[in-house]
């Protein structure tokens, strides 16, 4: 099994990673995260962007000229988040 790219990672997770032109078209964007994104853009700059459509105004965002940094450190973010609770193994009898 081979491991998944960073970009994987960070798709898999449900996140967008975009050019500016794709989230300036991209109709997934909550109205919060696409406020502050303007902000910044119009003061920063920057060519890519990482965000999280699920993510509501509060969400993930990331903008830069360096798409690999953004993602590496979107794939940074992803691990310090604490895993799904996941159901208790099923109980049972073995005769």
């Amino acid at each position: 099994m081979q491991d998944m790219t960073g970009e994987e990672t960070v798709t898999a997770a449900g996140y967008r990673v975009a050019t500016r032109a794709e989230f300036d078209a991209a109709t997934d964007v909550p109205a919060g995260v696409r406020l502050v994104a303007d902000r910044l853009f119009k003061r920063w700059g920057g060519d890519f962007v990482v965000y999280d459509p699920a993510g509501g105004d509060d969400g993930w965002l990331l903008i830069d000229d360096d798409r690999e940094q953004i993602i590496g450190e979107t794939v940074e973010h992803l691990g310090r988040l604490k895993p799904e609770p996941t159901a208790p193994p099923a109980q049972g009898s073995l005769f």
